[in-house]
């Protein structure tokens, strides 16, 4: 049974054995790296993070109250590390609450087929704030309110750096700037 097995291997994490520390490493680090990545758009400092939270979550797990909540709890840990790496090297989320955002005519149809890779050099192009907020909301569905409290941002700059980059996108997107 996978649930007993990811038991077991917690029990021996928290007992300090490294062979099982590794395994749980290689469980999750792929998914974790993804997330870090899109959040903080640089290898190293991807790398430094999720080194970072495993440590962070090795120390802890005896805190986890439900193997099944995992992931989810390593997620968090690597989003909070994420996000605390970003306020210490002053990501700016510009407050462009009155910024008069250009109309377009022609956004990009629902059924235009766009490759996934060219969507994410699109997003590796947008400004820091921009990034983090459409990561955050867009792909790890938290709440703008949720992001204002993270980010330390009113919830209305949350929701314009949102806007904002999902123009930015559409603007990179439409106008085919990235070529396969």
């Amino acid at each position: 049974n996978t649930g007993d097995h990811t038991v077991r291997i917690i029990e021996k994490c928290i007992e300090g054995d490294i062979k099982a520390q590794f395994i749980l490493y290689k469980m999750y680090s792929k998914a974790m790296y993804n997330i870090a990545i899109r959040i903080l758009n640089n290898r190293m400092d991807t790398e430094d993070i999720l080194q970072e939270s495993f440590i962070t979550a090795f120390g802890r797990l005896g805190e986890l109250n439900n193997e099944k909540a995992l992931g989810s709890w390593l997620k968090r840990i690597v989003i909070n590390n994420c996000i605390s790496h970003i306020r210490s090297n002053r990501v700016i989320f510009e407050d462009i609450e009155d910024y008069k955002f250009e109309s377009y005519d022609e956004y990009l149809e629902p059924e235009d087929s766009i490759d996934p890779t060219i969507v994410h050099k699109a997003i590796k192009e947008l400004p820091d704030g921009c990034r983090t907020v459409l990561v955050l909301h867009a792909l790890e569905n938290y709440k703008h309110r949720e992001i204002a409290e993270m980010l330390e941002i009113s919830e209305s700059t949350s929701k314009t750096q949102y806007r904002r980059a999902l123009m930015l996108l559409n603007n990179m997107l439409k106008h085919k700037i990235y070529v396969n």
